[in-house]
């Protein structure tokens, strides 16, 4: 799907010339020639970006319509679009442009073949099939049913169901509705923004060692909503809740002998093959011990880290705040600092700058929070948020000391008098001295406010997902998306 028309239009109705939208946003004028005019297509970080820098969402340049706009779309024959869903049928989906929508409608061609390949799934919501032509048996619930032309089945599309045509190929009129999509459930609209980001990637690869049902969950979801392209489950498949396999074409199962003396560190490690050889580029826990897990990805000669700390990012839409906010390190470090070496603190300051850039935030605004914006030998997280305050960046302005509403909310700045401040009233990303400081707002924002939050671990050469039983479905299924667009920012940049 080409965006550079919309590009085109969206930056001409806002009267900027390529060079004026190229200094905003911090892109090439070349660059952004090249996509408006030919057949070139910007990554999920740089529409996200575009899309900020027009005051419109993403929705706006993939389909030429914002979401709240995006109400009535007619589809022609020619710009209907394949979809891969079952290798043994045809989909093409008849509403590809409608943003946000509940109800997915697809002309089928489906396939006749031996009964014993039927691909089963299931899945939430309703589904209702229309024969046009041909002969088709539909299996749902392990019940048969035998349509023909012009015959209709409306079924819970939950129960596990198949499809087969019968004397040739058939052609059928399909409409799955589901009412719990993702993007119609978030209550945010920049979260929104990173879904749609996501699914237009078309789906990444991820990598779970040794699943557990809370991971699968969190992986069908994001298979559905084409978010993940494939998973590789990597461990012993017997031990898997059956009842959760719902997608067995878009699995791949990595076999671990369970009688290996070190049974988690095997798994640990074929993982990490996946992810050296090109194959996963994301990285998911299990229900593996952490410390394995850790100790497979930090390995010096055979892990995947980058010489940096890991550290979680955990990326916020709070009310009243007109951007993300990136929380760091609210769940992996105990301190910002340890030992006294500032040095080692800049890992997680470049961990969080990397994931806003990814978030199409250019030049990120970084805010080291302590008890107030004055440096005190009282207080030496104080001391050694100023150290790095002076560091040189680059990329994105750190500045610290600084309060909790200094750092958010223009308000308080002025009513303080601290215009003067480095990033005050407009950070983009906030470091906490201590892990417990992180900790208290993570959960006050998720549980106290029903913020959405994505979390990302990082450090290592792909994004690492430790999912959590607390975690709420959309909060799992925003990691996934956050994880798959940072991994395209990750792939895009290495090219």
């Amino acid at each position: 799907m080409h965006t550079g028309n919309n590009i085109e239009v969206l930056r001409k109705r806002k009267s900027y010339s390529i060079e004026k939208l190229a200094d905003i946003v911090g892109m090439d004028a070349d660059y952004l020639k090249e996509l408006e005019e030919k057949d070139v297509e910007a990554s999920v970080s740089e529409l996200l970006k575009i899309s900020a820098a027009l005051e419109t969402d993403i929705s706006a340049l993939i389909y030429g319509k914002e979401f709240h706009d995006a109400g009535i779309t007619v589809t022609r024959p020619e710009s209907r679009k394949i979809v891969e869903r079952r290798k043994r049928h045809k989909y093409e989906s008849l509403a590809p442009d409608y943003s946000g929508r509940h109800i997915e409608p697809f002309l089928v061609e489906v396939f006749e073949q031996d009964d014993e390949n039927l691909e089963y799934s299931s899945h939430e919501g309703e589904e209702f099939h229309y024969v046009i032509e041909g002969s088709l048996k539909i299996i749902v619930d392990n019940r048969e049913y035998i349509l023909n032309q012009g015959d209709t089945l409306y079924f819970d599309s939950s129960f596990k169901h198949a499809l087969n045509a019968i004397g040739g190929n058939a052609r059928i009129l399909v409409t799955i509705y589901n009412e719990k999509a993702m993007m119609n459930i978030s209550r945010s609209p920049l979260m929104s923004n990173l879904i749609q980001g996501a699914k237009l990637i078309g789906g990444m690869n991820v990598v779970v060692v040794m699943p557990n049902s809370t991971a699968i969950e969190a992986v069908n979801r994001a298979l559905e909503e084409k978010v993940v392209k494939y998973a590789y489950f990597v461990g012993d498949s017997s031990t898997y809740p059956m009842e959760l396999l719902k997608y067995a074409e878009f699995y791949k199962f990595i076999e671990i002998d369970p009688a290996e003396d070190d049974f988690d560190k095997a798994s640990a490690e074929k993982a990490i093959e996946l992810i050296h050889s090109g194959e996963g580029h994301m990285l998911m826990k299990g229900k593996i011990n952490t410390a394995v897990f850790m100790k497979a990805i930090l390995n010096k000669d055979k892990g995947i880290g980058t010489g940096r700390r890991l550290s979680l990012v955990s990326i916020f839409e709070l009310p009243e705040v007109d951007r993300l906010v990136f929380l760091t390190d609210p769940g992996i470090n105990p301190a910002l600092t340890v030992a006294n070496d500032v040095m080692a603190s800049k890992d997680i300051i470049l961990n969080a700058i990397d994931v806003a850039q990814s978030m199409g935030v250019d030049q990120p605004n970084v805010a080291i929070l302590d008890a107030n914006e004055k440096p005190s030998e009282k207080i030496p997280t104080s001391i050694f948020a100023k150290q790095l305050s002076d560091m040189e960046w680059g990329n994105a302005t750190v500045f610290g000391p600084l309060s909790y509403d200094l750092a958010l909310y223009d308000e308080a700045v002025k009513h303080k008098g601290m215009t003067d401040l480095p990033v005050a009233g407009k950070a983009d990303i906030l470091i906490v001295p201590h892990i417990a400081g992180g900790n208290f707002l993570y959960k006050a924002w998720a549980m106290t406010m029903g913020a959405d939050v994505a979390n990302v671990v990082l450090g290592a050469r792909v994004p690492v997902i430790l999912t959590s039983r607390s975690d709420n479905d959309m909060t799992k299924f925003l990691t996934l998306c956050a994880s798959a667009v940072y991994s395209q920012h990750v792939l895009k940049k290495g090219q």
